[in-house]
């Protein structure tokens, strides 16, 4: 465009030096035709800027990770003229979808239409915008360019994996007074432990009535369940300064761990209380199986965009909380202040575990720091998990 704006401005004052020099008809007739084109054509691709018309869809909005989505897009000319010049921009292409998305450059024929049909292959989970970004418009001459933005993309959510762990090293020995409260409704669903005699401020939900009869004194059930254990955790939403590409792969790596922490957890009866930061703060508890659904699908929908470290997020819920429990940070930053809360945490009577997706594989930049606080943290009583990209979750978590 730039070159053609330059070749009519040298045709314009070649014109004007024609009329000075030498006058007459003939130089006065193509300088007005060089004056009128411009807005000649300037009106043509308003004309066509207001008339085109174009439809996209896709077959589904929500689908899960390894899936294909087909997306096609039309654009129709219902006019007796031609469509010169037109670019189509999506935003796939400045998503993981870029080397599916291209820029089209099109033209079309009096009452004619084009469809142009995407099958995308979803690799990793997430929230995508995708769909025409904006169309534009050039004139005949390429000096003038319409751009019609596009004001509603077409929005698909991606469901990560569920991952189930046969194991995990959680403690289950911590007591939980935050949750013996709030799911007492659910206890005597669990495994029977052990019966005693009863003490006051038992309830009568868990009186082993046969027995107590038999024995002809109140005998109360004590059950392998969520009274004895619960797990605060605690992933790592944030964005990080890193290209679209490398945090999407981090975020769908960060969220997969998470799920399969969640999902060993409430399959084992052991309550879980999620700490999420996304636009804004987000408690999620969850007691039984029956709730990771709910929970599966919040996080599924959970965008990484706010800015606060995972320090300081920790922080805050470790040194408010009074009751001691489980706690599960999924990270791809550490760093000293992190390293902080985890010593203070285990000093506290908490069980620590760190699960570090480390960037290093696509990045490939080495984190010393991270590297050194990853072989200190056991010396201070937590666990770690140390995961590159291209490992799997489900060997690495079972790692005892």
């Amino acid at each position: 465009m730039r070159s053609s704006r330059i070749l009519y401005l040298v045709l314009l004052v070649l014109s004007i030096v024609f009329v000075y020099f030498y006058g007459g008809t003939v130089p006065y007739m193509i300088l007005y035709v060089v004056l009128i084109l411009p807005i000649v054509s300037f009106i043509y691709t308003l004309i066509i800027f207001l008339r085109f018309k174009y439809f996209q869809d896709i077959d589904k909005k929500f689908i899960m990770k390894g899936d294909h989505i087909k997306y096609n897009f039309t654009i129709t000319n219902e006019d007796y003229f031609f469509y010169p010049y037109l670019r189509v921009t999506f935003f796939g292409s400045k998503t993981i979808f870029n080397e599916q998305f291209k820029k089209i450059n099109l033209s079309l024929l009096p009452q004619k239409e084009k469809t142009y049909t995407f099958e995308l292959y979803c690799r990793y989970s997430g929230n995508y915008e995708i769909g025409v970004e904006k169309i534009e418009i050039e004139d005949f001459l390429g000096i003038f360019k319409l751009t019609y933005k596009i004001p509603f993309p077409l929005n698909i959510t991606v469901y990560p994996r569920i991952i189930s762990l046969e194991r995990f090293k959680l403690k289950t020995d911590i007591t939980s007074e935050s949750y013996s409260s709030s799911i007492s409704r659910h206890e005597n669903t669990g495994v029977l432990k052990d019966v005693r005699k009863y003490v006051y401020g038992d309830t009568l939900k868990k009186v082993h009535w046969k027995l107590s009869a038999k024995l002809n004194e109140i005998m109360i059930k004590e059950f392998e369940n969520t009274t004895e254990s619960s797990v605060l955790i605690i992933p790592d939403f944030r964005k990080n300064e890193y290209t679209i590409e490398q945090n999407t792969v981090i975020e769908d790596k960060i969220l997969e761990s998470t799920i399969a922490v969640v999902n060993y957890c409430l399959n084992k009866w052991i309550p879980v209380d999620i700490i999420c930061y996304s636009k804004e703060a987000l408690e999620i508890k969850a007691a039984n199986p029956a709730d990771f659904s709910d929970v599966y699908n919040n996080l599924a929908q959970i965008r990484f965009a706010h800015t606060l470290k995972i320090s300081d997020i920790a922080d805050v819920y470790v040194k408010s909380t009074t009751s001691k429990s489980n706690l599960v940070l999924c990270t791809a930053d550490i760093d000293y202040n992190l390293y902080n809360v985890v010593y203070y945490a285990s000093f506290s009577g908490f069980n620590v575990i760190v699960i570090y997706i480390s960037p290093e594989e696509i990045t490939g930049i080495k984190n010393q720091i991270a590297d050194a606080i990853i072989s200190d943290i056991p010396r201070i009583g937590a666990k770690v998990y140390k995961m590159d990209i291209s490992d799997d979750i489900k060997t690495v978590l079972e790692v005892e």
